[in-house]
């Protein structure tokens, strides 16, 4: 009984043009808009170098690993800006007048980009002071973590420094002048796949809906049919989770193959992750739709805004992840999108696993966390009259 149900409820699905289009046609419409969009800007070479000011003051000369990394962008054969360092009232002037395309200056420990008008020379000083901001802290809180772990004895700062550069990059460094900004194509396309994941909720929620008697007629049969309703919503999740996870991995691999994005090495954990990951936006989709008290789109909108909510705190819109770590520390560690992120962020710049495993479990424990509630509420829930 358990696999006839879970066949057609899979069929049920597939029929649904709705989700068919948001879960397995948008996310590859997406991709290509990402590989013409993105695909050229990591290649350096392609550009030619534009103005930008720094403001070069006391605040930027303390963020020495970000300064130094800075700094090379503007330097070599293949440099990417033209890098005039001025105060800020001659930023500002140069800025007003045209000069420049934007200019960086530090606040407070933040990196902060100002520009005047959009275009695609912002777009780049934009996304890459964020990603070599990224970088940097990475950097400074590896190499924090070493230095603490010598405290009482002597210490050789330089040596740390650049073990720790060693991580992040791959590479071996010169501490003076080397730096390493993340990869932007492949930082656009992990947090493709992420959102990818979630479009599980949907799912999920879709076919507890269609257990539901007071959402749906079909609800209403399931009801009162003879066979456990144990085994009719987990035939249903089985179903949408494998729609879910056959669209996430096919993303996948087109993105490699067709594409040409550059994972690495990483693609077994990339896949583990996003079983992991679609795996707890399916616990969340029902989860939602056991315990909101509305009309079926109205639960679709909720889930919808709840998603893009937890991906605007992970990154995915142009405000760095980062940003909203030190706004809200404890959102990207409880939110699913938050930590499949961060658990592609981790494959990126961390050698040592212990970090996209912690990632995985955490995963793992918000998905039986959500499973758990929601049975418990569906249990609870008794109907006068069906």
């Amino acid at each position: 009984m358990f696999w006839h149900n879970y066949k057609y409820a899979l069929k049920a699905l597939l029929k649904n043009r709705m989700l068919v289009f948001w879960t397995m046609i948008f996310p590859f419409a997406l991709a290509m808009m990402f590989h013409l969009a993105f695909s050229r800007l990591h290649d350096y070479d392609v550009f030619e170098p534009f103005n930008v000011a720094v403001v070069n003051d006391e605040a930027y000369k303390n963020e020495k690993v970000f300064s130094e990394a800075f700094k090379t962008l503007g330097e070599g054969d293949n440099k990417l800006f033209n890098i005039e360092y001025v105060n800020k009232e001659r930023a500002e002037e140069l800025l007003e007048n045209g000069d420049v395309d934007g200019y960086v200056y530090v606040s407070d420990g933040k990196k902060i980009v100002k520009i005047k008008e959009n275009g695609t020379n912002q777009t780049v000083l934009t996304m890459t002071t964020e990603q070599v901001a990224q970088s940097a802290k990475m950097i400074d809180d590896i190499a924090m973590t070493e230095m603490a772990k010598s405290a009482g004895q002597q210490v050789d700062v330089e040596a740390i420094y650049r073990d720790a550069v060693k991580t992040v990059t791959g590479a071996e460094p010169n501490l003076k002048d080397e730096s390493h900004v993340m990869n932007i194509v492949s930082v656009e396309f992990y947090s493709l796949i992420a959102m990818a994941c979630m479009q599980g909720a949907m799912l999920s929620c879709e076919m507890m809906n269609r257990c539901m008697p007071n959402i749906s007629n079909r609800g209403k049969r399931v009801a009162i049919a003879p066979t456990r309703k144990g085994i009719i919503v987990a035939s249903n999740l089985l179903a949408g989770y494998t729609m879910l996870f056959t669209a996430v991995i096919a993303l996948i691999f087109f993105t490699r193959i067709v594409l040409g994005v550059e994972y690495g090495d990483n693609i077994p954990s990339i896949c583990l992750l996003a079983a992991v990951g679609g795996l707890a936006a399916t616990m969340l989709g029902m989860f939602l739709s056991v315990i909101l008290k509305t009309r079926e789109s109205a639960k679709n909108i909720i889930i919808v805004i709840v998603t893009m909510v937890g991906s605007l705190f992970a990154g995915m819109f142009g405000v760095t992840k980062m940003f909203f770590d030190e706004l809200a520390p404890l959102v990207n560690k409880v939110s699913p999108v938050g930590l499949i992120t961060d658990g592609f962020y981790s494959l990126y710049y961390y050698e040592d696993a212990t970090r996209f495993i912690v990632n995985v479990v955490s995963l793992i424990v918000v998905s039986a966390l959500l499973f758990a509630f929601s049975i418990r509420s569906l249990r609870r829930q008794r109907y006068d009259s069906i």
